[in-house]
C-alpha cells in the first residue's frame, strides 16, 4: 500500500472507530513498516501543548465561522516547515464524495496556529513515502495530528453545524473530522 492508500483508510476510520483504536492501529502499522524503535519515538512525543494550542485556535476559529455565517473550518500543518499551521475560515464547503476541494482554497478569514518542530524534525529525518520507513513514520505523525486535532475538537465542540477539515499542506482530499449535514 502506498501513503494515499493509508489516508484514505485514516478517512474511513475517523469516521466508524474511537480515538484509541485509531491510534493504536496506526502505530502498529508504524512498527511494522519502520520498527518499534521510530513509533516509539513518534508516541513518546507529549503533545498536550500542542493540544491546549489547539483547543484556544479551534475555539477562535468556530466563534469566528459561526459570527460569518461560514460552512467550514479547515486546519493546514505543513509537514516541510516544522508543523507550521494556520486555521483557514471557509465561507463554502464540499462533502468528501463531491471529490472536490477547492472550496479550501477559498478562504474568508485565517488565523494563525500553533507549530510542533518536533514532529518537524522527526519528518525530515525519514521522508514522506520514499521507502516503508518514510510511510509509517509519516503516516503516523499524521495520524498523531489529526487524531490531537479531534480531541481538541471534542473538547470545544460549541458549533457543530460547521464542517471541520484538516489536512497537511497540499493534501487531496482533506480528511473530513465532522460533516454538519445541515450546512451542506
Amino acid at each position: 500500500m502506498d501513503i494515499y492508500d493509508y489516508l484514505d483508510l485514516l478517512q474511513k476510520d475517523i469516521q466508524t472507530s474511537p480515538i484509541q483504536e485509531i491510534e493504536q492501529r496506526y502505530f502498529d502499522i508504524c512498527t511494522k513498516l519502520c520498527g518499534t524503535d521510530i513509533a516509539k519515538a513518534i508516541q513518546l512525543v507529549s503533545l498536550k501543548d500542542y493540544q491546549e494550542a489547539l483547543q484556544d485556535l479551534l475555539a477562535q476559529g468556530l466563534t469566528v465561522a459561526y459570527s460569518e455565517g461560514a460552512k467550514a473550518i479547515y486546519f493546514e500543518y505543513d509537514l516541510d516547515n516544522d508543523w507550521d499551521s494556520t486555521l483557514f475560515i471557509c465561507e463554502d464547503y464540499q462533502p468528501l464524495e463531491e471529490e472536490d476541494d477547492e472550496w479550501a482554497c477559498e478562504w474568508v478569514d485565517e488565523i494563525n496556529g500553533p507549530s510542533l518542530a518536533t514532529f518537524g524534525n522527526l519528518y525530515e529525518s525519514h521522508g514522506f513515502d520514499d521507502t516503508n520507513e518514510a510511510i509509517g513514520s509519516t503516516l503516523y505523525l499524521i495520524v498523531r495530528t489529526v487524531l490531537e486535532y479531534m480531541r481538541a475538537y471534542n473538547e470545544v465542540n460549541a458549533f457543530p453545524k460547521v464542517n471541520v477539515c484538516i489536512g497537511f499542506h497540499d493534501q487531496d482530499p482533506v480528511m473530513r473530522i465532522n460533516e454538519a449535514a445541515s450546512v451542506l
